[in-house]
Protein backbone atom coordinates (compact mmCIF):
# COMPACT_ATOMS: atom_id res chain seq x y z
CA UNK A 1 0.00 0.00 0.00
CA UNK A 2 1.20 3.95 -0.43
CA UNK A 3 3.10 4.67 2.17
CA UNK A 4 0.79 7.87 2.43
CA UNK A 5 -2.22 5.81 2.99
CA UNK A 6 -0.59 3.69 5.54
CA UNK A 7 -0.36 6.99 7.40
CA UNK A 8 -3.94 7.85 7.08
CA UNK A 9 -4.93 4.46 8.15
CA UNK A 10 -2.93 4.95 11.09
CA UNK A 11 -4.51 7.99 12.06
CA UNK A 12 -7.45 6.67 11.81
CA UNK A 13 -7.12 3.45 13.69
CA UNK A 14 -5.21 5.95 16.85
CA UNK A 15 -7.43 5.56 20.22
CA UNK A 16 -7.02 9.54 20.07
CA UNK A 17 -6.13 11.87 17.41
CA UNK A 18 -4.31 14.93 18.17
CA UNK A 19 -5.53 17.57 15.10
CA UNK A 20 -5.04 21.37 14.91
CA UNK A 21 -8.35 23.01 13.67
CA UNK A 22 -7.51 26.39 11.76
CA UNK A 23 -10.39 29.25 11.18
CA UNK A 24 -10.45 32.60 9.49
CA UNK A 25 -13.41 34.19 9.24
CA UNK A 26 -15.24 36.87 7.15
CA UNK A 27 -13.78 39.28 9.92
CA UNK A 28 -10.58 38.62 7.66
CA UNK A 29 -8.55 39.74 10.86
CA UNK A 30 -6.11 36.99 11.87
CA UNK A 31 -6.33 32.91 12.50
CA UNK A 32 -7.79 31.24 14.65
CA UNK A 33 -6.11 28.32 16.08
CA UNK A 34 -7.40 25.54 18.04
CA UNK A 35 -5.21 22.02 19.29
CA UNK A 36 -7.72 19.13 19.87
CA UNK A 37 -7.67 15.94 21.01
CA UNK A 38 -10.00 13.73 19.48
CA UNK A 39 -11.78 10.10 20.34
CA UNK A 40 -14.43 8.27 18.84
CA UNK A 41 -16.99 9.22 16.17
CA UNK A 42 -20.11 10.45 15.71
CA UNK A 43 -22.66 11.02 18.70
CA UNK A 44 -19.34 8.95 20.69
CA UNK A 45 -17.29 11.99 19.49
CA UNK A 46 -15.07 13.41 22.46
CA UNK A 47 -12.52 16.10 22.62
CA UNK A 48 -9.86 17.42 24.77
CA UNK A 49 -8.67 21.09 24.48
CA UNK A 50 -5.28 21.27 24.95
CA UNK A 51 -4.55 25.10 23.34
CA UNK A 52 -6.62 27.50 22.14
CA UNK A 53 -5.32 31.20 20.41
CA UNK A 54 -5.52 33.60 17.69
CA UNK A 55 -2.98 35.28 15.97
CA UNK A 56 -3.46 38.72 14.44
CA UNK A 57 -2.86 39.24 10.72
CA UNK A 58 -0.06 41.20 9.46
CA UNK A 59 -1.76 44.80 8.97
CA UNK A 60 -0.84 45.15 5.35
CA UNK A 61 -2.31 41.45 5.25
CA UNK A 62 -5.72 42.21 7.01
CA UNK A 63 -6.53 45.78 4.89
CA UNK A 64 -5.78 43.75 1.63
CA UNK A 65 -7.89 40.86 2.83
CA UNK A 66 -10.83 43.53 3.51
CA UNK A 67 -10.48 45.34 0.41
CA UNK A 68 -10.21 42.44 -1.77
CA UNK A 69 -13.11 40.29 -0.58
CA UNK A 70 -16.45 39.87 -1.21
CA UNK A 71 -15.15 42.48 -4.10
CA UNK A 72 -16.80 40.84 -7.19
CA UNK A 73 -14.37 43.43 -9.26
CA UNK A 74 -11.23 42.15 -8.05
CA UNK A 75 -8.94 40.80 -10.71
CA UNK A 76 -8.38 37.12 -10.54
CA UNK A 77 -4.70 37.65 -10.65
CA UNK A 78 -4.39 39.84 -7.07
CA UNK A 79 -6.72 37.25 -5.45
CA UNK A 80 -4.09 34.46 -6.33
CA UNK A 81 -1.31 36.55 -5.53
CA UNK A 82 -2.70 37.49 -2.21
CA UNK A 83 -2.99 33.65 -1.97
CA UNK A 84 0.35 33.08 -2.22
CA UNK A 85 1.13 35.49 0.59
CA UNK A 86 -1.78 34.45 2.78
CA UNK A 87 -0.39 31.15 2.50
CA UNK A 88 2.86 32.22 3.45
CA UNK A 89 1.65 33.67 6.62
CA UNK A 90 -0.42 30.77 7.67
CA UNK A 91 2.74 28.81 7.28
CA UNK A 92 4.46 31.08 9.30
CA UNK A 93 1.75 32.03 12.18
CA UNK A 94 1.32 27.86 13.03
CA UNK A 95 4.89 27.12 13.54
CA UNK A 96 5.55 30.22 15.41
CA UNK A 97 2.20 29.24 17.79
CA UNK A 98 3.34 25.98 17.88
CA UNK A 99 6.89 26.98 18.97
CA UNK A 100 5.05 29.25 22.04
CA UNK A 101 3.06 26.23 22.79
CA UNK A 102 5.79 23.95 22.86
CA UNK A 103 4.53 21.81 20.42
CA UNK A 104 6.17 20.07 17.72
CA UNK A 105 4.71 19.28 13.91
CA UNK A 106 6.04 15.28 14.96
CA UNK A 107 3.07 15.49 17.28
CA UNK A 108 0.31 16.24 15.59
CA UNK A 109 -1.82 13.82 13.84
CA UNK A 110 -3.75 16.02 11.26
CA UNK A 111 -4.59 20.40 10.33
CA UNK A 112 -7.74 20.72 9.43
CA UNK A 113 -8.13 24.47 7.61
CA UNK A 114 -11.00 26.15 7.24
CA UNK A 115 -9.15 28.62 4.67
CA UNK A 116 -10.42 31.93 3.99
CA UNK A 117 -13.74 32.81 2.05
CA UNK A 118 -13.44 34.90 -0.94
CA UNK A 119 -16.93 34.75 -1.90
CA UNK A 120 -19.39 32.59 -1.00
CA UNK A 121 -22.53 32.33 -3.58
CA UNK A 122 -26.01 30.82 -2.12
CA UNK A 123 -28.03 28.14 -4.33
CA UNK A 124 -30.68 29.55 -6.16
CA UNK A 125 -33.45 28.23 -8.46
CA UNK A 126 -31.30 28.84 -11.24
CA UNK A 127 -28.04 27.52 -9.86
CA UNK A 128 -26.62 25.42 -7.32
CA UNK A 129 -24.03 27.70 -4.31
CA UNK A 130 -20.33 27.91 -5.22
CA UNK A 131 -17.80 29.13 -3.38
CA UNK A 132 -14.25 30.20 -3.49
CA UNK A 133 -11.62 29.72 -0.31
CA UNK A 134 -7.72 30.60 -0.10
CA UNK A 135 -5.20 28.78 1.31
CA UNK A 136 -4.45 25.46 -0.45
CA UNK A 137 -4.36 22.33 2.49
CA UNK A 138 -1.52 20.81 0.01
CA UNK A 139 0.68 23.62 0.46
CA UNK A 140 -0.08 23.41 4.14
CA UNK A 141 0.87 20.08 4.36
CA UNK A 142 3.86 20.48 2.09
CA UNK A 143 5.13 23.65 3.77
CA UNK A 144 4.02 22.14 7.76
CA UNK A 145 4.91 18.44 7.35
CA UNK A 146 1.28 17.55 8.51
CA UNK A 147 -1.53 15.90 6.67
CA UNK A 148 -4.05 18.27 6.00
CA UNK A 149 -7.98 18.28 5.56
CA UNK A 150 -9.29 21.60 4.02
CA UNK A 151 -12.29 22.30 1.74
CA UNK A 152 -14.97 21.34 4.09
CA UNK A 153 -17.34 23.54 2.18
CA UNK A 154 -17.13 22.16 -1.54
CA UNK A 155 -17.51 18.84 -0.20
CA UNK A 156 -20.79 20.00 1.76
CA UNK A 157 -21.94 21.65 -2.00
CA UNK A 158 -20.85 18.45 -3.73
CA UNK A 159 -22.82 16.44 -1.12
CA UNK A 160 -25.94 18.80 -2.16
CA UNK A 161 -26.21 21.17 0.29
CA UNK A 162 -25.27 24.95 0.66
CA UNK A 163 -21.64 25.12 1.77
CA UNK A 164 -22.82 26.95 4.90
CA UNK A 165 -23.82 27.17 7.68
CA UNK A 166 -21.35 23.86 8.71
CA UNK A 167 -20.84 24.52 12.59
CA UNK A 168 -24.31 22.45 12.95
CA UNK A 169 -22.78 19.55 12.07
CA UNK A 170 -20.10 19.62 14.53
CA UNK A 171 -22.48 21.10 17.56
CA UNK A 172 -24.81 17.59 16.93
CA UNK A 173 -21.35 15.86 17.54
CA UNK A 174 -20.46 17.65 20.29
CA UNK A 175 -23.50 19.38 22.32
CA UNK A 176 -25.06 16.23 24.48
CA UNK A 177 -28.74 15.55 24.75
CA UNK A 178 -28.90 16.24 27.71
CA UNK A 179 -28.41 20.09 26.53
CA UNK A 180 -31.44 20.00 23.92
CA UNK A 181 -33.71 21.26 22.66
CA UNK A 182 -31.36 24.31 22.65
CA UNK A 183 -30.09 27.18 20.47
CA UNK A 184 -26.59 27.47 19.14
CA UNK A 185 -26.00 31.17 18.21
CA UNK A 186 -22.87 31.48 16.06
CA UNK A 187 -22.21 35.69 16.32
CA UNK A 188 -19.45 35.64 13.64
CA UNK A 189 -19.05 38.29 11.00
CA UNK A 190 -22.42 36.70 9.62
CA UNK A 191 -24.88 35.65 12.55
CA UNK A 192 -26.04 31.73 12.20
CA UNK A 193 -28.41 29.51 14.32
CA UNK A 194 -28.47 25.53 14.98
CA UNK A 195 -31.87 24.01 16.74
CA UNK A 196 -30.73 21.40 18.43
CA UNK A 197 -33.61 18.58 19.50
CA UNK A 198 -32.49 15.34 21.26
CA UNK A 199 -30.32 13.60 18.43
CA UNK A 200 -32.24 10.17 19.32
CA UNK A 201 -29.01 8.15 18.95
CA UNK A 202 -28.84 9.15 14.99
CA UNK A 203 -26.44 11.73 13.43
CA UNK A 204 -28.84 13.69 11.71
CA UNK A 205 -29.10 17.20 10.58
CA UNK A 206 -30.08 19.58 12.39
CA UNK A 207 -32.59 23.05 11.78
CA UNK A 208 -29.83 25.60 10.83
CA UNK A 209 -30.02 28.70 9.04
CA UNK A 210 -27.91 32.15 8.47
CA UNK A 211 -29.62 34.95 10.03
CA UNK A 212 -28.38 37.80 9.05
CA UNK A 213 -25.34 40.16 9.92
CA UNK A 214 -23.81 39.79 12.92
CA UNK A 215 -20.51 41.89 13.19
CA UNK A 216 -20.02 42.74 9.73
CA UNK A 217 -22.16 45.90 9.37
CA UNK A 218 -20.96 46.75 12.96
CA UNK A 219 -17.26 46.57 11.79
CA UNK A 220 -17.26 48.24 8.59
CA UNK A 221 -18.98 51.22 10.01
CA UNK A 222 -16.71 51.52 12.77
CA UNK A 223 -13.46 51.14 10.17
CA UNK A 224 -14.77 53.79 8.22
CA UNK A 225 -15.82 56.27 10.83
CA UNK A 226 -13.21 55.86 13.99
CA UNK A 227 -10.06 54.59 11.69
CA UNK A 228 -8.26 53.83 15.12
CA UNK A 229 -10.15 51.18 15.83
CA UNK A 230 -11.36 47.39 13.75
CA UNK A 231 -14.69 46.97 15.92
CA UNK A 232 -16.89 48.23 18.19
CA UNK A 233 -14.96 47.28 21.67
CA UNK A 234 -17.56 45.60 24.30
CA UNK A 235 -20.17 47.19 22.61
CA UNK A 236 -19.45 51.15 23.91
CA UNK A 237 -19.72 52.39 20.77
CA UNK A 238 -23.26 51.55 20.23
CA UNK A 239 -24.03 51.92 24.31
CA UNK A 240 -23.28 55.88 23.61
CA UNK A 241 -25.52 56.23 20.44
CA UNK A 242 -28.99 56.12 20.36
CA UNK A 243 -31.23 53.76 17.56
CA UNK A 244 -32.18 56.02 14.49
CA UNK A 245 -35.64 53.64 14.14
CA UNK A 246 -36.45 54.94 10.49
CA UNK A 247 -33.08 53.93 9.50
CA UNK A 248 -33.79 50.57 11.17
CA UNK A 249 -36.86 50.20 9.62
CA UNK A 250 -35.39 50.36 6.10
CA UNK A 251 -32.56 48.13 7.01
CA UNK A 252 -35.47 45.48 7.98
CA UNK A 253 -36.59 45.55 4.50
CA UNK A 254 -33.78 43.43 3.07
CA UNK A 255 -34.75 40.98 0.67
CA UNK A 256 -33.22 38.08 2.75
CA UNK A 257 -35.35 38.30 5.50
CA UNK A 258 -38.30 37.24 2.47
CA UNK A 259 -36.51 34.03 1.56
CA UNK A 260 -37.58 30.84 3.24
CA UNK A 261 -35.00 29.12 5.90
CA UNK A 262 -32.73 27.66 5.90
CA UNK A 263 -30.57 30.21 3.77
CA UNK A 264 -27.14 31.93 3.63
CA UNK A 265 -25.83 35.40 3.35
CA UNK A 266 -22.22 36.91 3.72
CA UNK A 267 -20.91 40.13 3.71
CA UNK A 268 -21.41 41.01 0.30
CA UNK A 269 -25.41 41.10 0.05
CA UNK A 270 -24.94 42.70 3.82
CA UNK A 271 -22.69 45.75 3.06
CA UNK A 272 -21.39 49.08 4.32
CA UNK A 273 -22.32 50.51 0.77
CA UNK A 274 -25.99 49.34 0.95
CA UNK A 275 -26.03 50.77 4.24
CA UNK A 276 -25.19 54.28 2.92
CA UNK A 277 -27.30 54.22 -0.04
CA UNK A 278 -29.72 53.77 2.81
CA UNK A 279 -28.85 56.08 4.72
CA UNK A 280 -29.19 58.61 1.96
CA UNK A 281 -33.01 57.87 1.34
CA UNK A 282 -33.88 58.60 5.13
CA UNK A 283 -32.36 61.74 5.22
CA UNK A 284 -31.62 63.75 8.22
CA UNK A 285 -28.53 63.56 10.35
CA UNK A 286 -26.96 60.50 11.93
CA UNK A 287 -24.15 60.97 14.42
CA UNK A 288 -21.66 57.82 13.81
CA UNK A 289 -21.85 56.85 17.10
CA UNK A 290 -26.11 56.50 16.46
CA UNK A 291 -24.58 54.73 13.27
CA UNK A 292 -23.20 51.40 15.17
CA UNK A 293 -26.29 51.18 17.85
CA UNK A 294 -28.50 50.83 14.49
CA UNK A 295 -26.56 48.83 13.35
CA UNK A 296 -26.15 46.67 16.50
CA UNK A 297 -29.44 46.66 17.27
CA UNK A 298 -30.34 45.26 13.32
CA UNK A 299 -28.00 42.57 14.15
CA UNK A 300 -30.04 41.80 17.14
CA UNK A 301 -33.70 42.17 15.88
CA UNK A 302 -32.41 39.86 12.76
CA UNK A 303 -30.94 36.91 15.47
CA UNK A 304 -34.07 37.47 17.15
CA UNK A 305 -36.60 37.13 14.48
CA UNK A 306 -34.91 34.05 13.36
CA UNK A 307 -35.14 32.27 16.67
CA UNK A 308 -38.67 33.76 17.47
CA UNK A 309 -39.83 31.96 13.88
CA UNK A 310 -38.25 28.89 14.41
CA UNK A 311 -39.05 28.11 18.26
CA UNK A 312 -42.38 30.44 19.10
CA UNK A 313 -42.69 31.33 22.49
CA UNK A 314 -40.99 28.30 24.07
CA UNK A 315 -38.19 28.91 26.79
CA UNK A 316 -35.14 28.30 25.66
CA UNK A 317 -31.34 28.16 25.97
CA UNK A 318 -29.27 30.06 23.92
CA UNK A 319 -25.04 29.68 23.60
CA UNK A 320 -23.52 32.04 21.84
CA UNK A 321 -20.08 31.86 20.45
CA UNK A 322 -17.89 33.80 18.06
CA UNK A 323 -16.83 37.75 17.78
CA UNK A 324 -19.73 39.12 18.88
CA UNK A 325 -19.71 37.52 22.43
CA UNK A 326 -17.40 40.26 23.26
CA UNK A 327 -20.02 42.94 22.32
CA UNK A 328 -21.72 43.73 25.36
CA UNK A 329 -24.55 45.88 23.88
CA UNK A 330 -24.93 43.63 21.08
CA UNK A 331 -25.47 40.60 23.83
CA UNK A 332 -28.32 42.71 26.22
CA UNK A 333 -30.12 43.96 22.69
CA UNK A 334 -30.49 40.29 21.81
CA UNK A 335 -32.08 39.70 25.46
CA UNK A 336 -34.09 42.28 24.83
CA UNK A 337 -35.58 40.60 21.70
CA UNK A 338 -36.16 37.26 23.63
CA UNK A 339 -36.86 38.15 26.87
CA UNK A 340 -37.84 34.08 27.32
CA UNK A 341 -34.78 32.84 26.66
CA UNK A 342 -31.77 32.46 28.50
CA UNK A 343 -28.48 33.75 26.71
CA UNK A 344 -25.48 32.09 27.57
CA UNK A 345 -21.69 31.83 26.21
CA UNK A 346 -20.98 28.49 24.57
CA UNK A 347 -18.25 27.98 27.60
CA UNK A 348 -21.26 26.75 29.32
CA UNK A 349 -20.92 23.41 27.47
CA UNK A 350 -17.61 23.12 27.68
CA UNK A 351 -17.04 24.89 24.24
CA UNK A 352 -14.25 28.29 24.54
CA UNK A 353 -16.28 30.85 22.62
CA UNK A 354 -13.18 32.48 21.09
CA UNK A 355 -12.32 28.82 19.68
CA UNK A 356 -15.40 27.22 19.17
CA UNK A 357 -15.33 27.24 14.92
CA UNK A 358 -11.43 26.19 15.36
CA UNK A 359 -12.69 23.05 17.53
CA UNK A 360 -15.41 22.37 15.32
CA UNK A 361 -13.13 21.83 11.86
CA UNK A 362 -11.33 19.93 13.92
CA UNK A 363 -14.43 17.60 14.75
CA UNK A 364 -14.87 17.25 11.03
CA UNK A 365 -11.66 15.95 10.51
CA UNK A 366 -11.91 13.80 12.40
CA UNK A 367 -14.95 12.36 11.21
CA UNK A 368 -13.65 12.23 7.75
CA UNK A 369 -11.02 9.90 8.95
CA UNK A 370 -12.68 7.76 11.16
CA UNK A 371 -16.19 7.67 11.08
CA UNK A 372 -19.20 7.18 9.31
CA UNK A 373 -20.26 10.63 8.53
CA UNK A 374 -23.82 12.48 8.52
CA UNK A 375 -27.19 10.85 7.84
CA UNK A 376 -29.05 12.62 4.35
CA UNK A 377 -32.84 12.44 4.51
CA UNK A 378 -32.56 9.67 1.61
CA UNK A 379 -30.54 7.64 4.03
CA UNK A 380 -26.92 8.01 2.43
CA UNK A 381 -24.32 9.65 4.51
CA UNK A 382 -21.57 11.89 3.90
CA UNK A 383 -18.65 13.81 5.18
CA UNK A 384 -16.52 16.72 4.95
CA UNK A 385 -13.09 17.59 3.70
CA UNK A 386 -10.15 17.12 1.05
CA UNK A 387 -7.09 15.37 2.19
CA UNK A 388 -3.57 16.69 1.47
CA UNK A 389 -0.45 14.54 2.05
CA UNK A 390 2.54 15.96 2.63
CA UNK A 391 5.66 15.53 0.96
Amino acid sequence: MNQSLISLQKISGKPVRTILGLMSGTSADGLDMALVECSGFGLETRINILKYGSVAYPEHISDRLSSLLFDGDATQEHVLMLQSELEDVWVSTINRQLNDWGVSSAEIDMIASHGQTVLHVPSEESHRAATWQLVDGDYLAAKTGVLTVSDFRKKHIAAGFDGAPLAPLGERLLVDDEHTPCILLNLGGIANITFLENSGGRVTLPFSTDTGPANTLIDAAVKHFFPAKKYDESGKLAASGTVRVDLLEKLKTHPFFQKKSPKSTGPEEFSFEWVQSLMKKTGGKCSEEDLVATLTRFSAWSVAREISQQIGDHNMNIYASGGGVHNRTLLEMIRSELPDCKLLTSDALGIPADAKEAILFAVFANELVAGSGWLKPDGSRFTLGKVSFPG
